[in-house]
């Protein structure tokens, strides 16, 4: 499905340069130095170690790097230092003392090249943590009609092997790649990129080749991939390696990134069609591609609480790939150019994909279903479409997101995503770092519901942790008449009646209580809290349709709160209840 071979997409680079020292680990002790970079500086010996006198470019820092240095980049913008990359990095920290790159404290670096063939390239580099850039791409100044002439020269020259990388390099750029120099080096491992803004790059956004222990989290990504003949995505985990024989935890991991709109706007240039473009692919870690060079990936990977919309292919998705966790992702409106689907495995085997919300681009598939073994869905919302495969708890529901057109992927308190999830893989926070679970169960998706209270709304028809204090036969769940989603609870009272649930608080905070009720009951219908059994306020409401109760209070962390509606006895009396909240 995806990609240029390694040697196919890194031969520009070995034909245009001289051999550098391939990136191995050190196994001098180094006392941890700390180097300064910025645009106004100077390359010369007694710089670098002062934010007043910095180096002028991060290669001569990264040149002088040794296992613990950290590398501070300031503010300015950094273009090609080379046809390779702006920034390629070849020298390795160890397990206890990694080579950092990241921003200086409050500033905002940017790397831009509309020449080089990456903007950060880690060649054959270990324990690397790469963080606080903004990489900018040239697609501003790109277009199809560019792409398609490099397509066409690629294919009436490669055999020949007249190719001009040079040529090739503007309309391929990549954004942080990492992978060895060549088939017979070193492979990069234990990688960390975070905090990145990578965006407008015509190739892949962020890509690991022939990696192991990589992690990829808090990123954003964007408008990538577009002009590349190599078919590329915003990120790609490609053809993993095993550098020890750990089975048991998570190896490679991408998590909280938010990935939107990279699509594939020019043929591949190996199947000479459409593909890719997708948010999120862990790809070919079987390495079926490889003509046995490298032996299947045997390590476990997680991909979860991802936020991953309006891209060309896929979602998120899994290909030829095994052993993989899809876990708490939201996925919405993709394969605008090619229809993969949402999230799903494709010919891979051992995938768990739990507590993902599904939206499909109207007439798209949702997932797809073809060659796998032992792929697991379970927890799932899917909306706007039919799966082609689903799990024994996945539902059919509108998730009620904020603003999905803004890209505000929260969703309502009357969401079916709320309090509904499974416990099984869920991470312990969410894409915020809130932490998760809030209710009863976790939520789907990649955002966790800060509400307290459990089965807030009633969406599964019943009244599920709630206590029936007084008149419990006149309180039950029904369906229709919410203020949202579909369930609400509905008071007959023929006695006074007062239905509560007592949660935990779990921070020391000032929080708000909020409910959505409607009655004929002219008076003494309230909203009621409690911290350990003394009132803490009400609120009652007037009749007239549904209307808003809510007021603020204080809670120690581990009071119990107990939240409580309250009806009195009323001849003909009703009351609905809707979108309990304490946050």
């Amino acid at each position: 499905m995806m990609r240029s071979s390694l040697a196919k997409l890194v031969v520009a680079a070995l034909l245009l340069m001289s051999m550098n020292l391939y990136g191995v680990a050190l196994d001098k002790a180094y006392a941890a130095a700390t180097y300064y970079v910025s645009p106004t500086g100077q390359n010369i010996d007694g710089y670098g170690s002062d934010p007043a006198t910095p180096f002028k470019t991060l290669q001569y820092a990264a040149d002088q790097t040794n296992p613990g240095d950290t590398v501070y980049v300031m503010n300015g913008t950094y273009t090609t230092t080379n046809n390779e990359a702006i920034l390629k990095i070849t020298r390795s920290g160890n397990s206890n003392a990694y080579i950092t790159y990241r921003n200086y404290p409050g500033h905002s670096p940017k790397l831009s090249t509309g020449t080089s063939w990456n903007h950060i390239l880690v060649a054959s580099a270990s324990y690397i943590r790469i963080e606080g850039f903004e990489i900018e791409g040239n697609n501003g100044n790109l277009s199809v009609s560019q792409g398609e002439a490099r397509y066409q020269h690629y294919l009436q020259n490669y055999p020949s092997g007249t190719v001009d990388w040079n040529y090739m390099a503007p309309t391929n750029t990549n954004g942080i790649y990492v992978r060895p120099t060549s088939t017979a080096s070193a492979n990069p491992r234990h990688i960390v990129i975070e905090n990145n803004v990578v965006h407008d790059v015509p190739g892949g956004g962020i890509v690991t080749e022939e990696s192991d222990y990589i992690t990829i989290q808090n990123n954003t990504v964007y408008n990538n991939a577009w002009y590349a003949v190599y078919a590329t995505s915003g990120i790609s985990v490609f053809h993993s390696y095993n550098s020890d024989t750990n089975t048991s935890s998570y190896k490679n991991i991408v998590r909280n990134n938010k990935v939107y709109n990279n699509k594939a706007l020019i043929k591949w240039v190996n199947t000479l069609d459409y593909s890719d473009g997708n948010g999120i692919i862990i790809d070919d870690n079987k390495n079926s591609q490889l003509d046995g060079r490298l032996a299947p990936y045997t390590g476990k990977t997680l991909v979860t609480n991802n936020i991953s919309y309006n891209n060309g292919g896929s979602g998120i998705h899994s290909y030829s790939s095994a052993n993989v966790d899809i876990i708490n992702n939201t996925s919405y409106n993709n394969s605008s150019q090619v229809n993969y689907g949402e999230i799903y495995a494709n010919g891979s085997n051992n995938v768990n994909l739990y507590n993902n919300i599904m939206y499909a681009r109207t007439g798209r598939h949702i997932t797809s279903n073809s060659n796998n073994s032992n792929v697991n869905y379970n927890n799932n919302i899917y909306f706007n479409g039919t799966p082609a495969v689903s799990g024994p708890n996945d539902i059919m529901s509108d998730p009620l997101f904020y603003n999905a057109a803004g890209g505000d992927f929260r969703v309502h308190i009357g969401s079916k995503a709320i309090d509904n999830g499974t416990s099984t893989l869920a991470p312990n926070n969410d894409f915020s770092d809130n932490p998760r679970p809030r209710g009863f169960a976790p939520d789907r998706g990649a955002y966790e519901s800060q509400n307290i209270v459990g089965n807030p709304s009633f969406e599964w028809g019943s009244l599920t942790g709630w206590d029936k204090e007084q008149n419990a036969a006149g309180i039950t769940a029904v369906l229709g008449g919410t203020y949202s989603g579909t369930h609400k609870a509905s008071f007959s009272t023929t006695a006074a009646t007062k239905l509560s649930q007592s949660r935990t608080a779990p921070l020391t905070k000032t929080y708000t209580a909020t409910a959505y009720i409607t009655t004929n009951i002219p008076s003494n219908v309230k909203l009621n809290i409690e911290v350990n059994g003394v009132n803490k306020g009400s609120q009652a409401v007037a009749t007239g349709g549904y209307k808003k109760a809510t007021f603020t209070f204080t809670a120690n962390a581990n009071d119990s709160i107990k939240v409580s509606i309250t009806a009195p006895q009323y001849s003909g009396g009703w009351v609905g209840i809707d979108n309990v909240s304490v946050e």
